[in-house]
């Protein structure tokens, strides 16, 4: 019941911005959401002791995407700070020489993870079709999310990763895959026109396994943390990062299929 009134509030509201809301607008929402998954994932790894520089990486995220949201060259610019904040960071904080890579290593790689890929999303918005794109895209993973529950609780026998997700299966992760397929037809008759139903079923399949792919990395990432959940934030879905792990993989994959087969 907490998943449902979860996405009964959530889902109208992230919708509405994509559709309706400005460029600015989803800038922002991208950006709270990016901001609140670095968070929580600097608490992960300071659960098991690895520090990294959370309020550096914050900054870092917010300028990743700032960059994302201005144009290419603003990326260049900003991705010259990356070395000067975090070396100083460490300077500033730190003593140990034993730990000099440790806590550069893990924020560098969060500020990665989430903004960098995150931050395809604000190219999807940016281009012609962009919210359409993007609301496709998320019902795509949506719906193989809730497939792969279903599919995985009344079918799933055979464990599809046990060390690092003991409940997926691959009846599950089949169910997924199917059940993105199903999405993307019913949206492209619905109202999706973006892409011919051959492109809509490609990309469909493309995502629905990398997404599960980006789903096994936050899995793994938390068992290395011992946590199961990355946050407590939403209701019967643990964390902001759960629930966009799947779209931190297939965001990028979708940009890049749209540039290769679709961009003019």
């Amino acid at each position: 019941m907490k998943r449902v009134i979860s996405g009964v509030i959530a889902i109208p509201l992230v919708l509405g911005v994509v559709l309706y809301g400005s460029p600015l607008l989803f800038f922002f929402l991208v950006a709270a959401i990016v901001l609140v998954a670095s968070h929580e994932y600097f608490s992960m790894i300071a659960n098991v002791g690895m520090e990294g520089f959370p309020v550096e990486g914050g900054v870092l995220s917010f300028l990743l995407l700032l960059g994302f949201y201005l144009g290419t060259k603003f990326i260049l610019i900003f991705s010259i700070l990356f070395p000067i904040v975090l070396f100083a960071a460490w300077f500033f904080r730190e003593n140990n020489m034993r730990m000099v890579l440790d806590p550069i290593a893990y924020t560098l790689l969060g500020v990665l993870y989430i903004a960098g890929l995150g931050g395809y999303f604000l190219l999807i918005h940016g281009l012609e079709g962009g919210s359409q794109m993007i609301v496709f895209l998320l019902l795509l993973i949506w719906a193989g999310d809730v497939a792969a529950y279903y599919g995985g609780r009344s079918l799933g026998k055979h464990k599809l990763l046990p060390v690092v997700s003991p409940n997926k299966t691959v009846e599950g992760a089949i169910a997924n895959v199917l059940g993105t397929l199903l999405a993307a037809g019913l949206v492209k008759f619905w109202f999706f026109e973006g892409f011919s139903l051959t492109h809509c079923l490609i990309v469909a399949f493309i995502c629905g396994i990398i997404g599960q792919f980006g789903d096994f990395s936050e899995s793994l990432i938390k068992r290395s943390c011992r946590v199961k959940d990355s946050g407590v934030l939403i209701p019967g879905h643990g964390g902001f990062l759960d629930r966009i792990d799947s779209l931190l993989f297939a965001g990028p994959v979708f940009y890049c299929y749209h540039q290769l087969f679709l961009g003019t």
